[in-house]
């Protein structure tokens, strides 16, 4: 069972965002096109944001009925994204956003052998759903 929500857009912020952004100021630089993508106020979108150290990802998402945001920091590492300033926001799947909430990877090697294993579990049950 995924926490994501199964419509909308993800927009990953390949630039460092401040670890101290709470809701707040996330939606108010999402609302006011900060980070340059035009978002209308009214579609459902989730914003994944990191730190500069990579240490902490913070999702905020947006639909119909309210606003959250979520926190994720490492037991240990760091996220394996790519920052720098000036980079224009990339487009996530689902999946994508799952193995990098889980595993702090987008591709390639596992950082840690258990979230290797949860993610491939996750992926056996919601084929065999589907099969269904």
């Amino acid at each position: 069972m995924s926490i994501l929500s199964a419509t909308g857009k993800i927009i990953m912020v390949q630039e460092p965002v401040s670890g101290r952004f709470g809701l707040q100021k996330l939606l108010a630089k999402l609302s006011s096109n900060a980070y340059g993508f035009n978002w209308n106020g009214s579609d459902e979108i989730s914003l994944v944001t990191f730190n500069k150290k990579r240490t902490i990802c913070k999702i905020l998402h947006v639909d119909d009925t309210g606003v959250d945001c979520t926190t994720r920091i490492l037991n240990h590492g760091n996220f394996k994204v790519l920052l720098d300033e000036g980079l224009i926001p990339r487009r996530l799947t689902r999946e994508a956003l799952e193995r990098l909430i889980i595993d702090g990877t987008l591709e390639g090697e596992y950082q840690n052998e258990i979230s290797k294993q949860l993610l491939e579990n996750q992926q056996y049950l919601n084929l065999t759903k589907r099969a269904a």
